[in-house]
């Protein structure tokens, strides 16, 4: 499933930016497990897949850190209740 390039509807262009390198480095993970599970992989292969996976697990890992989840929060608290919307 590819990320269309749709504008997100969040107010801070920050936390937009963020969110589609986010699902962009997702579709990397997906791609690398995908090529991972090929029956035919030599060690090299394998080394290089697994490698490439924890580079982009460490990506994930610094960029949903304190300053994303930070903005998310306050986009969350910027959307109205639904007993609001009523």
């Amino acid at each position: 499933m590819q990320i269309r390039d749709r504008t997100l509807p969040l107010a801070s262009s920050t936390l937009r930016t963020l969110i589609r390198e986010l699902g962009s480095e997702c579709q990397n993970v997906t791609a690398l497990i995908y090529q991972l599970q090929s029956p035919h992989l030599s060690a090299r292969q394998q080394a290089e897949i697994l490698a490439e996976l924890l580079s982009s697990a460490i990506h994930l890992n610094v960029h949903c850190g304190e300053d994303f989840q930070t903005l998310m929060a306050e986009e969350m608290e910027k959307l109205p209740d639904d007993d609001e919307q009523e």
